[in-house]
């Protein structure tokens, strides 16, 4: 499946869906139409599969179970009949968010794609990689969902892009094996971790980056979760990013130095939950530091478009902070 939290028109209420193709289906409906002979079909269907996707991980694998019934109810239907009954809605009639909007926790590891510490290690930028996937925390007022704005604050002039994939956590756990992290994964979306060069580098010279990964809107999510049964060979991905329909990053994730195992292995040393969001680290290909590549960094009226293989395009356009309405008015 590919899980998706989106807005149905005339309503503000979030709602969990799966994408099928250019419909999504409203999983909490779809669910409750499998339940035709019982008499609280929607209370039931709202308690297996409710809007919020933090909540209808947490309900673990009845509420998943819930989902693919609804999912293969909904394969049954012809279209028509679907969005007459608002089981379904035309992708474009909808608005999609991030598929986990607020993220209890984001994880970001960084140093994994040995590409990407040898081009920041060119740029004379210290990037010190120890012998265990090194993370930092992004926040999750940061995310944002497809198609929403990336906004260029007025504090950096050297804003940047990163392809990652993130892995959803679909289940609390502490201490995973390697080997068993799939058990604990929901499924795996698409981020850019937008990034300030500029304040990262004079942040660096005092103490840990933060800001830099952290101002509004750098943390674009999406656009669908897919579950790890569609994926299929996770060490064997393609992963690309695009500005203005040129290719500027694109790599495999069998060339990362710590594959997906290891960094769940190494980052369950503190307690995930459902709906934590671990990203997996970007390759080369970036516009750098130091105004290194001064035409790749991002401007207003750029749209990036990053895509990995199973998932799909997360696409944003980057607008200037005094162009765009305030965090409060949108």
């Amino acid at each position: 499946m590919k899980l998706v939290t989106f807005v149905e028109p005339g309503d503000a209420a979030p709602r969990v869906g799966s994408l099928q193709g250019d419909l999504v289906v409203d999983l909490g409906r779809a669910y409750a139409a499998t339940l035709s002979n019982e008499p609280f079909a929607a209370e039931m269907a709202a308690v297996r599969i409710p809007g919020d996707m933090v909540r209808f991980l947490e309900g673990g694998p009845l509420s998943m179970q819930a989902a693919r019934a609804a999912d293969e109810h909904a394969r049954g239907c012809g279209r028509d009949e679907l969005i007459a009954a608002r089981v379904a809605h035309a992708v474009d009639a909808v608005r999609l968010l991030a598929p986990v909007p607020r993220p209890p926790k984001i994880i970001s590891t960084g140093g994994t794609y040995r590409s990407h510490v040898d081009e920041v290690h060119a740029q004379k930028v210290r990037l010190d990689v120890p012998d265990y996937p090194l993370a930092f925390l992004k926040m999750p007022s940061a995310v944002i969902g497809p198609g929403e704005d990336i906004v260029r604050s007025h504090l950096t002039e050297e804003l940047d892009y990163e392809i990652e994939i993130a892995l959803v956590i679909g289940t609390r756990c502490k201490n995973v094996r390697a080997e068993e992290w799939r058990s604990v994964v929901a499924g795996i979306t698409v981020v850019n971790d937008v990034s300030m060069r500029d304040i990262i580098l004079a942040e660096q010279s005092h103490g840990i980056p933060f800001q830099g990964k952290n101002l509004d809107t750098c943390c674009p999510l999406g656009p669908c979760i897919t579950t790890l049964d569609e994926i299929g060979d996770t060490g064997n991905l393609n992963l690309e990013l695009r500005v203005n329909g040129e290719v500027r990053q694109r790599d495999n994730t069998r060339n990362m130095a710590y594959d997906f195992g290891a960094i769940v292995a190494y980052w369950s040393r503190v307690t995930l939950e459902p709906g934590d969001v671990i990203t997996t680290g970007t390759t080369a290909g970036v516009a750098g530091f130091h105004k290194q590549r001064p035409d790749k960094l991002l401007k207003p009226g750029d749209v990036v478009e990053a895509e990995v293989q199973g998932v799909g395009v997360l696409r944003n356009r980057v607008v200037d902070e005094r162009a765009s309405p305030s965090p409060s008015s949108r």
